[in-house]
């Protein structure tokens, strides 16, 4: 028999033929795209990648128009034409085996991928179709999911197909009905929106809107200093009544009572056992790994080339789109001894490694999430000779495995109420053992001790008044947007960054901390106005949720299709009533974009000056043009401020890079003679630059460069 093994990309191709082979597979090239052989027990095998998606699918040719609803029998399969090769060297293979063996990764797309090459090549029903099923690269687990050959796993292929057929109807209607509809009275591209993008993008509009209305409101907190036998202690006044004290004369006539008076001290101590965090699921691992190392989630996660997938393909840890907060089933404390052995071979995880083998608890800490494909990610093997970022990456995933085993931190915690009249409190923490603490250091670690005894007579030595604002909710940013979509279940583990690169594409979104554009809000208006299915959470988690039955072989899913295509059609229908409205209101929002925000007053012809945006940058012009044709350039990072220069142009702030680290600045937008930014040197008028090595300062006088004084 011959075996055709397909891999989901080049470099589990390399490793798994050289696993299954023992270092014997010889390498071939077709098209440019290396594949192994090798014989086992009498068979030969060859070990084929893919790229991913293969197989894009599509509409069939016809007249761009709305509602439109394509059986999924008749959706076109389209030949992605950049990774054509692989299909090629995929199809030439096949023609010479009798049986494949699919080990793409175990999930719904990865299964999907499998599926859509299956169907495109037309193997089912003339090959065998197997399946590998494994969680890391390591030697032991490919040999056992080798040797354990499964049925290929059709229900999970299944969801992942039915996703993309769902997600390409929603998708196309929606699209096509926006950008219909404002092509009626307005000049435009593409609008576009989708079943997970609609919802997305309606969170962060919402809490736009709630940081834009919000309106902040005066509190007052009295912080007294009390002194007694045990020394001085600050605490603070506990509000007669709710969360807050609103009234600023009460905060000033309690601050003047108390000074001089008497109280008393009724402490309160309690040792509590602090448990470590569960093991990392996909999303958890993302999130908490960008707060640590400042990487974004996609340079983390990216199913092509983020570290911590790359990781996975090294076989240093196991696959990271998994779910689960659990460790494998199977598993018993020698497994879990030989995972924390593995990490003290990592050099920086040495100790800590050995205080967890001496210290380790019974049962790991894990979480509620589960994953029936996968475990929680965790260590499989021992890398030396990693560099930054993977690094980073790697040390941060081991130490949180670490920590699941490693005992509990006791703190003991205080609470100080300090009574005569008025009440005071303050509370206070001591560590007393560190156990998971000393092995993840990530965490705040603020304890500070008050040493005061119950019953303690205490004189209050001074009172102070101070005053505070509410704050209105932070926006997103593309962590915390993550960790929302994964709440609402929006998007699964893989597409959740993918969906925010879309939003930022279609100019829907912008900024690190994530704000709307006005095309974005508009969209969002227009679809929560008249067709507000298509910004519901609820509708798109309903979704997921009936598509998770179907990986899990508990619904058909041909008729989830067809209830869900029939939604669609009704959703649709609804929208090309009120095209009309719709048209108008997109209209008047893409006319308010390509006027600009004002940021003053054009100093030729008194017209305002907006920004725009051309493919060369950013700059800010006059919006009579062409009547006038006065512009200013704006560099890379930099910002108009609302503030202005003394000639009457706003200011612009931005920042340089340089050996000895940033310089921010704030100039004059038209680099006048009285702007801000000047020369430490000569005191000549500093100005931007943009150089081969990026953005640099530069005197108009003595041409000294980044020698700025403010």
């Amino acid at each position: 028999m011959t075996t055709l093994i397909l891999t989901e990309k080049p470099k589990v191709a390399k490793r798994i033929a050289g696993i299954l082979s023992k270092g014997k597979a010889k390498q071939l090239s077709f098209e440019g795209v290396s594949y192994y052989t090798f014989e086992l027990e009498g068979e030969r095998y060859f070990v084929v990648p893919a790229a991913g998606h293969l197989i894009e699918l599509d509409f069939p040719e016809g007249k761009w128009t709305y509602p439109v609803i394509v059986p999924p029998e008749r959706l076109v399969m389209k030949v992605i034409r950049s990774k054509y090769k692989y299909l090629k060297v995929i199809k030439k293979i096949g023609e010479l085996c009798d049986r494949v063996i699919v080990a793409t990764d175990l999930d719904t797309e990865g299964s999907s991928i499998a599926l859509e090459i299956i169907k495109s090549l037309g193997w089912e029903g003339s090959k065998e179709i197997r399946r590998m099923e494994f969680s890391s690269l390591t030697p032991q687990e490919i040999w056992q999911s080798f040797r354990n050959l499964k049925p290929f796993d059709y229900p999970r292929a299944n969801a992942g197909w039915v996703r993309r057929v769902i997600d390409l109807e929603w998708g196309a209607n929606v699209s096509r009905g926006l950008t219909l509809s404002a092509r009626k009275r307005a000049r435009v591209k593409v609008l576009s929106s989708g079943r997970v993008q609609g919802p997305s993008l309606a969170l962060i509009v919402r809490r736009e809107r709630e940081i834009r209305e919000f309106k902040p409101r005066k509190f007052y907190r009295v912080v007294a200093r009390f002194r007694g036998s045990s020394g001085e202690i600050e605490a603070e006044l506990v509000p007669p009544s709710g969360d807050r004290i609103w009234d600023r004369e009460y905060a000033e006539k309690v601050s003047k009572e108390v000074v001089g008076k008497e109280f008393t001290a009724k402490v309160t101590r309690q040792v509590v056992r602090v448990r470590p965090p569960p093991p990392f699921d996909g999303t958890d691992m993302q999130v908490e790994v960008s707060r640590i190392t400042g990487l974004s989630p996609r340079q983390i996660a990216d199913r092509s080339k983020g570290i911590a997938q790359q990781l996975y393909e090294m076989g240093f840890i196991s696959y990271i789109g998994t779910e689960s907060q659990k460790y494998p089933k199977t598993w018993g404390k020698e497994d879990f001894v030989k995972m924390v052995r593995l990490i003290g071979k990592f050099p920086p995880l040495k100790e800590e490694a050995e205080y967890v083998l001496s210290n380790m608890r019974d049962r790991p800490v894990e979480g509620k999430k589960d994953d029936p494909a996968h475990p929680a990610i965790h260590v499989v093997g021992a890398p030396s000779g990693l560099q930054d970022p993977h690094f980073k990456v790697f040390e941060v995933i081991a130490r949180r495995n670490l920590a699941t085993l490693a005992p509990d931190a006791v703190v003991e915690k205080a609470s100080v109420e300090i009574t005569n009249g008025h009440r005071f409190r303050v509370s206070g923490s001591r560590l007393i053992e560190e156990g998971w603490l000393r092995v993840y250091p990530y965490v705040k670690r603020e304890f500070k001790d008050v040493k005061v005894k119950d019953g303690e007579k205490l004189v209050c030595i001074s009172a102070e008044v101070k005053e505070g604002k509410t704050q209105p909710p932070k926006r997103y940013t593309q962590t915390s947007i993550i960790k929302e979509m994964e709440r609402l279940n929006l998007g699964t583990k893989n597409t959740r960054v993918q969906i925010l690169d879309i939003l930022r594409e279609r100019k829907y979104i912008e900024g690190r901390t994530i704000r709307p554009t006005k095309l974005g809000e508009t969209v969002v208006e227009v679809l929560e106005e008249h067709v507000p299915e298509l910004t519901s959470p609820e509708l798109t988690s309903r979704l997921e949720q009936a598509m998770r039955e179907i990986e899990l072989g508990k619904r058909d899913p041909n008729e989830f299709v067809a209830q869900t295509l029939d939604q669609i059609r009704e959703i649709m229908n609804k929208f090309k009533e009120r095209e009309e409205a719709i048209s108008e209101k997109l209209a008047g929002a893409l006319s308010e974009l390509k006027k600009g925000d004002s940021v003053g007053k054009c100093p030729k012809c008194g017209s305002d000056l907006v920004i725009k945006e051309s493919r060369y940058g950013r700059f800010v012009a006059c919006s009579a043009y062409p009547k006038c044709d006065v512009k200013f350039p704006l560099y890379p990072g930099e910002r108009v401020l609302k503030s202005r220069c003394e000639c009457g142009l706003p200011l612009v702030s931005g920042k340089v890079k340089t050996r000895s680290g940033q310089i921010r600045y704030r100039r004059c937008l038209g680099n006048c003679e009285r702007s801000p930014l000047r020369c430490s040197k000569c005191g000549g008028v500093m100005i931007p630059k943009m150089g081969r090595y990026g953005l640099f300062l530069k005197c108009t006088k003595c041409g000294s460069v980044n020698s700025v004084s403010q």
